[in-house]
């Protein structure tokens, strides 16, 4: 297995919607989750070849890294579980998406403003770094030629680009160690530890494994599929290590998410 290390920079605050959602409560993961990393860096990718997709509102098409391309998201640095804040505000929204009368330069005396208040999180974070692992150490290459690149991530947010690693060889180890990542919620029965529920995709097929990814064709992904994951109590945990020597990923958080 090869591995590349990705350092991401926000350009102001992010929310990274958890799941699953309340409608007026909008709170945030306090990291990028790997569903949300693979669809930003596909879109680097596919800028980087001048490709600019177009979203839509009614069945939209999925732009995520293939499946081959293990994402294992983004963390805060250098304390994945302290280097943030998330902050806590209100917002005044539309209750109906259809509603266009606050954009009106008229508007009718008797049309009722269709506002309410939201409760709204915001990620603090200078800097997060992400994990991308694949069999093939070439299928990374493309991913260090994106720096400085960047776009819109998770629902509120923008970020580009800082810094990629040389692309490395990772071995399957057990160790004693920090975990770079998530931890799988099967590694984490009977410790103390904040859980997460989180989603993968659930893809269609994998004939898409040697596409290239910076063409705009849509990916394979026919839904999504709930997992749990989070962060042990203690600093160091006896797990099955993705290692490079440097970086621990935990082996179960890979299996989780690709299978």
């Amino acid at each position: 297995m090869y591995g590349i290390t990705l350092d991401i920079r926000p350009s102001g605050p992010l929310t990274f919607r958890r799941m699953p959602s309340a409608i007026l409560h909008i709170s945030t993961y306090p990291f990028l989750p790997p569903t949300t990393m693979s669809g930003w860096l596909r879109r680097l990718l596919l800028m980087s070849a001048g490709h600019f997709v177009e979203t839509s509102v009614k069945d939209p098409a999925y732009f995520a890294l293939p499946a081959e391309y293990c994402v294992l998201g983004a963390y805060p640095v250098p304390d994945p579980q302290r280097s943030f804040q998330v902050h806590t505000t209100r917002r005044q929204g539309v209750r109906a998406f259809s509603h266009n009368a606050f954009s009106r330069i008229l508007r009718a005396a008797s049309q009722d403003e269709v506002y309410q208040l939201h409760t709204w999180e915001y990620l603090l974070v200078d800097r997060l770094r992400g994990y991308v692992l694949h069999r093939d150490a070439a299928a990374l290459e493309p991913l260090r030629q994106v720096v400085n690149f960047g776009s819109k991530m998770g629902k509120e947010g923008y970020a580009y680009l800082e810094r990629a690693s040389q692309v490395r060889a990772f071995e399957r180890v057990r160790a004693r160690a920090c975990p770079a990542t998530l931890v799988s919620a099967a590694d984490l029965v009977g410790r103390p530890s904040t859980l997460y529920a989180l989603y993968r995709y659930e893809y269609a097929a994998h004939e898409d494994g040697g596409a290239d990814p910076r063409q705009p064709q849509p990916s394979a992904i026919k839904g999504f599929v709930p997992l749990r994951a989070g962060w042990p109590a203690e600093e160091q945990v006896e797990l099955e290590y993705w290692s490079d020597g440097d970086v621990f990923l935990p082996a179960s958080l890979v299996e989780a998410l690709y299978g």
